[in-house]
């Protein structure tokens, strides 16, 4: 994707093109409603509790087939103007589906176009429009064939027939379940999976296999896989649904049906950078495997497949985590690649390589007691298996004093479910030469949480920093918590004994406006988004890694022109910092990917880590009450408003350095700028700095657009150093979704489409009227054909029996005379009643056209009847709405110093004889307007007997004194570091500044007495 975006349309083109068809025309009105409807109804607007940002909620069907196009609706909120659609791998586009083929868009619906070389995973997917790029959903790009499920299906008696070999993608609905049916052969191996929380679904699957006479043949209540041979040919049924049986738009899923590759795990899990090895897939239908005697999952048996892997060697691919799998929180940790497995039949799920620090040591057997620990030499990255249950791995190594070593599993953090426990021993020989053990260390779950709710980062994988005491053997035994009952070969590990290597990884997520009460426990799905004037904040989360605590400076690349970011930095010892973005008045459209950067020194080299993204799943209403859901996004994008501006922006007056001392006090002017109709008053409150949370809120009302913010260091005790904070502002005001241009448009439509209702509705009236009175002629025909038709069959009978007549009687002239009549009244009714058909014919042909000349203007009416108020609605929504705003201000950077002045002293060139005294320049620089006097004190080490000296108070507003030095006669000689210490009140708190001079104490020869 381009780094620029166009996100808008163009209102100017599309103001002219409607305003020049705004009349009753049927084909108009449908394609004009649509663009209003994008406009205005594309998102459900939020509650009005926030500035509207774009927000992806689903995406169905949530993936699609290499090659093929597949329709797609989206839903969410605030998603106006959705224009495209972004994606995090190249090779698949997307764009508007128009209505029956008109000019017009249908709203949040995209034909997404998936090229034949992508290959299969999953990516993320992106909406691009009117309030920025949102946030990411799961898109699956895969290689089986793809159906959507079809209503009604929620019975085991009307399920969707599917064949082998196929993806269904279905969403199920609230206390129902969805029913599929598919036929297999006898011996054949079908596996049957069920993506959901893979790709970002808030559904729990439960899956449930029957045979055609419903007998229950497998179940799954982890939703995962179902795995089953078929013991004859026949159909079979597999019943999908919630857990805890929830559903809707939200509880969408992918369920895969096939006999086509599936790999459990792998092993090793890990590989070195640049190496090249064997590595072992355990799974499920893998061509050309070979089966594992008493290897199962589940009591499924698996097969073994031996491949050969090349890790990536380039120095950008070691710091990074490629993969297709969504990673959680704690996961974000992690480095390494997938590898999936290429077969005729398909490709294999993604299974993850995870990047060693160390050379690789294969578990041995036997290892499961401390006599039969496995020697290795560290460090090394011990690779295993928590397996079979209750199984314990024991290593034994050589370590040197004053070594240090991290030890850390990795096994939860690789997708397992375990609990791994690590104990440390100490070996040494007893005077009969036995090995005893004495435990150094018992490691369990890292309770560590960085992300706090929003981003939970704890493990259950352990980790400790091992600082080796004394030379000797050392032991370590590794085991999972959780593996007592069920023997599990997935239950994969990484014991990682390294060299301490400090380093770290960082993830950056967006934040969302500032809570209205502090104790707030809402958490929003947010994506980064400015309008002009506005600033944003971003949370950089820090990953520290053996033992780094140094500063991480940190950047923000790609940024498009009228944006600025704050700079900041990760302080030592912490895990978080805030980084702030802040577009100009100016500020252009523009939608692109930025990059987070950190870097830190280590000695004399520089760490440089790309930060990764993170987002929340799902907005959460309370955190303690309900978990929040996160992950690792594959990138970090920002959008730019090209349509609005921030209703109310606020910064530092001067953009500088705020500088005071230990007890000063500050002020702080303020500015404001409000924009449209935010007038009224605003609350401001510091934040960012918690020995900030006592200053007190400013309330700036709504005639002034400055305010002060009053520091007092006497109050709030902020330490000595460089501190950045920044305020939270609140008010209120309406918010116009729509500028007036666009406004304007909207209610010219609205009164458009009712004047248009009107006119078909009139229209309908009449041709009811003509239709009736064309049904009405009808009948008329109708019975005068019919009286003409027994007129003609009288008359017919009558010119019979006339014939017969005179056909018996030739010589009657009478009857002659009648049948000649009867003839002449035969062909008259004959004639007539040929008339009147015709006649009818005519009316029976103008009444069906009246008839569907009436059905076709009612069916128009309804429609537009149905737009009128449509667009009522949409216009009532996009009218002026009561908001309160909550923003963040420009950073304020504030320098704190150790009193209101600098102190410096002139260190003597000649040493101080004993007996002497010596003068020391004093000068000190007033800071801050401090005026007030000065007193300089002599502070001497215990061991500089015999110097002294006595205090000198620099006057009020002067700046300069000679201080005096004195040396006793027995002072010792040698050289000394004395402190002159600077004295002073400020605010009545007592300060001091020290000085260090370096003196030298010279002996004194002196004359023996007689």
């Amino acid at each position: 994707m381009n780094s620029h975006c166009d996100v808008s349309i163009h209102w100017t083109n599309v103001e002219r093109a409607q305003l020049s068809c705004l009349r009753p025309k049927p084909s108009v009105l449908p394609k004009l409603l649509c663009i209003f409807l994008l406009l205005v109804l594309g998102a459900a607007f939020s509650a009005i509790a926030q500035l509207p940002v774009a927000r992806l909620s689903t995406i169905f069907p949530p993936g699609g087939k290499i090659g093929t196009s597949v329709e797609v609706r989206l839903s969410g909120l605030d998603l106006d103007d959705v224009a495209q659609l972004h994606f995090s791998r190249p090779g698949i586009t997307a764009k508007p589906k128009m209505i029956d083929g008109a000019s017009a868009p249908d709203p949040n619906r995209f034909l997404i176009t998936i090229a034949s070389d992508v290959s299969p995973g999953v990516c993320e997917v992106r909406t691009v429009g009117r309030f920025g790029i949102s946030n990411p959903r799961a898109f699956v790009v895969g290689d089986l064939q793809e159906y959507v499920e079809k209503e009604p299906n929620d019975s085991a008696s009307t399920p969707n027939e599917v064949q082998l070999g196929t993806v269904v993608n279905g969403t199920v609905e609230s206390s129902t379940a969805d029913y599929f049916k598919f036929t297999a052969k006898k011996a054949q191996r079908v596996l049957i999976e069920c993506l959901a929380k893979e790709i970002d679904s808030r559904m729990d699957p439960v899956l449930v296999l029957y045979n055609s006479d419903g007998h229950e043949l497998e179940r799954n209540r982890r939703g995962g896989l179902l795995d089953f041979v078929a013991q004859s040919d026949g159909g079979f049924i597999v019943k999908v649904y919630d857990f805890l049986y929830r559903g809707g738009d939200d509880y969408f899923y992918r369920l895969a049906i096939g006999n086509g590759p599936h790999i459990d795990f792998i092993f090793p899990p890990a590989g070195l950078p640049g190496s090249k090895a064997k590595y072992f897939l355990f799974g499920r239908n893998l061509p050309g495997s070979s089966p594992v005697p008493d290897l199962a999952i589940d009591g499924k048996p698996l097969e073994q497949l031996s491949v050969e892997i090349e890790m990536p060697d380039d120095a950008a691919a070691q710091y990074k985590l490629s993969s297709g799998s969504l990673i959680r929180p704690a996961d974000s940790v992690l480095d390494g690649v997938d590898y999936r497995l290429t077969t005729r039949r398909g490709v294999s799920n993604p299974v993850l390589i995870s990047f060693a620090t160390a050379p690789v040591v294969v578990e041995q057997q036997p290892n499961d007691t401390p006599a039969s620990a496995q020697k290795i030499s560290v460090p090394c990255e011990y690779v295993g298996q928590y397996y079979p249950k209750g199984d314990q791995d024991w290593v034994i190594f050589e370590a040197k004093k004053g070594e240090v070593y991290w030890i850390e599993v990795f096994s939860q953090r690789l997708g397992v479910p375990s609990d791994p426990f690590v104990l440390v021993q100490r070996v040494k020989k007893n005077d009969k030469g036995e090995e005893e053990g004495s435990d150094l260390q018992e490691l369990y779950d890292s309770d560590l949480n960085i992300g706090g709710a929003e981003y939970n980062t704890a493990t259950r994988d352990p980790a400790w920093r091992f600082e080796v005491k004394e030379d000797g053997t050392y032991r370590v035994q590794s085991r999972d918590l959780f593996n007592r009952s069920q023997s599990n070969p997935s239950l994969v590990y990484r014991l990682s004994i390294r060299k301490e290597t400090p380093d770290f990884r960082l993830v950056v997520m967006a934040q969302p406006p500032p809570p209205p009460t502090k104790d707030k426990k809402e958490a929003f799905v947010w994506t980064p988004f400015l309008r002009r004037g506005e600033t944003m904040m971003m949370k950089v989360l820090a990953f520290r890694r053996d033992n780094f605590n140094g500063d991480i400076q940190l950047s923000v690349e790609g940024l498009p022109p009228g944006v600025t970011v704050a700079e900041t930095k990760i302080e030592a010892n912490k895990t978080s910092a805030s980084l702030f973005l802040t577009a100009s008045e100016g500020a252009a459209v523009w939608v692109g990917p930025i990059k987070v950067t950190g870097k830190a020194k280590m000695g004399e080299s520089e760490m440089v880590r790309e930060a990764r993204g993170g987002s929340i799943n799902w907005t959460v209403a309370d955190y303690s009450n309900e978990p929040v859901q996160s992950r690792m996004t594959r990138d970090f994008l920002l959008g730019i408003s090209g349509k609005e501006s921030a209703p109310i922006s606020i910064e530092a007056a001067e953009n500088k350095v705020w500088e005071t001392s230990l007890a000063g006090k500050l002020k702080i002017p303020i500015k404001l700028v409000r924009r449209g109709e935010f007038k009224d008053a605003v609350k401001l409150k510091t934040a960012g700095l918690a020995v900030l949370d006592p200053v007190k809120e400013i309330d700036v009302n709504g005639n002034t657009n400055t305010a002060i913010l009053e520091l007092d260091l006497t109050q709030v005790k902020v330490p000595v150093g460089a501190h950045t904070f920044y305020l939270q502002a609140q008010t209120k005001g309406k918010y116009r979704s729509l500028t007036p241009d666009e406004m304007k448009v909207v209610e010219t439509f609205a009164k458009t489409a009712d004047e248009s209702a009107k006119q078909f509705e009139k229209e309908a009236s009449e041709l009811t009227a003509s239709a009736k009175q064309a049904a009405d002629a009808l009948a008329a025909a109708t019975k005068a054909v019919q009286e003409a038709g027994a007129r003609e069959k009288a008359a017919t009978e009558k010119l019979a029996s006339a014939k017969t007549a005179a056909e018996n009687t030739p010589a009657a002239e009478s009857l002659v005379a009648a049948r000649t009549a009867a003839e002449k009244e035969s062909a008259e009714a004959s004639a007539q009643s040929k008339t009147l058909t015709e006649a009818k014919s005519a009316a029976a042909k103008a009444a069906s056209e009246a008839s569907d000349k009436a059905k076709n203007a009612d069916a128009k009416k309804e429609a537009a009847l149905k737009q009128a108020s449509a667009a009522k609605e949409a216009s009532k929504k996009a009218q002026p709405k009561d908001l309160n705003v909550a923003t963040y201000s420009v950073p304020i950077n504030l320098k704190i110093t150790a009193a209101p002045i600098n102190l410096s002293a002139t260190t003597p060139s000649a040493p101080l004889a004993q007996g002497a005294k010596i003068e020391i320049p004093v000068t000190i620089k007033r800071l801050y307007e401090f005026s007030d006097p000065v007193e300089l004190t002599l502070v001497a080490p215990k061991d500089a007997n015999g110097l002294s000296g006595a205090k000198v108070t620099i006057p009020k507003d002067q700046s300069q004194a000679k201080f005096v030095v004195e040396a006793k006669a027995d002072a010792k000689p040698g050289d000394y570091k004395l402190t002159l210490q600077a004295g002073l009140k400020l605010n009545n708190q007592d300060l001091k500044v020290d000085q260090l001079i370096a003196l030298k104490v010279s002996a004194v020869e002196r004359t023996a007495s007689k």
